[in-house]
């Protein structure tokens, strides 16, 4: 698909959604592969606005689906779809997995934070991981990058419903943007379902580059006190 007024192609876009509220989040727990049990019924009701979001047909068809392999994503992506009435296959993809932290997955918070030294964790070595078993943080970049480049070229020319993680999402505009793993100033932090719509354009004289085109969209969740706009 050509612009109409520039030699750019679509070569993919994404549709990047943070999981809803999960049952690790209300606990405060590390949600790894082997602790993650999915979504509280809030997190599973504001999956649902989403879903009930696109059934309207006022947002981009969506033509794919991916999911990171932790329950709380595949389940926001499976509500998604279902409260969407879209029959699509869910592909798993293990390098949309949130932050990996190894040892850690299952012990609180106050539990790793008394376990393991976490001060000044962006200035470290970004290619060390902090926790034995984690991703160091070029690590993580990496590999979101590598598995978006990876999906994109696999589905050219597509719409791509990406069930994941604040992480991933992060990672991914980082990427957008051409930040290094160094950067320290520039936090973001994209609210539960929430959608950030990122492209990748190609043309002849441009090249391949990135094109954010919304970020943290929650419009779904106005009124239930968890769109950053009914605190304004």
């Amino acid at each position: 698909m050509a612009n109409a007024t520039t030699d750019d192609v679509l070569v993919a876009r994404f549709l990047l959604v943070r999981h809803g509220e999960s049952k690790v989040m209300v606990d405060g727990v590390v949600g790894g592969l082997k602790t993650c049990s999915g979504l509280s019924d809030r997190g599973r009701d504001q999956a649902a606005r989403l879903g009930s979001r696109f059934a309207t047909g006022n947002e981009n068809s969506i033509e794919i689906a991916y999911a990171s392999p932790l329950p709380r994503a595949l389940e926001t992506t499976e509500i998604v779809l279902s409260s969407a009435s879209l029959n699509l296959e869910i592909n798993i993809h293990p390098n949309l997995e949130e932050f990996r932290l190894g040892e850690a997955d299952g012990l609180t918070w106050e539990e790793v934070r008394a376990r393991y030294d976490l001060g000044n964790f962006e200035q470290r070595d970004p290619f060390t991981p902090i926790i034995p078993g984690g991703d160091s943080r070029a690590g993580f970049r990496h590999r979101v990058a590598e598995a978006l480049s990876e999906i994109a070229d696999r589905h050219r020319g597509s719409t791509i419903f990406i069930g994941c993680h604040g992480g991933v999402i992060s990672a991914a505009m980082a990427t957008a943007f051409g930040l290094g793993v160094n950067q320290r100033h520039t936090e973001l932090a994209p609210i539960v379902t929430s959608i950030t719509e990122l492209e990748i354009l190609s043309s002849p004289t441009r090249g391949r580059r990135w094109m954010c085109r919304r970020y943290n969209d929650s419009v779904h969740l106005h009124g239930t006190g968890e769109d950053p706009r009914d605190h304004l």
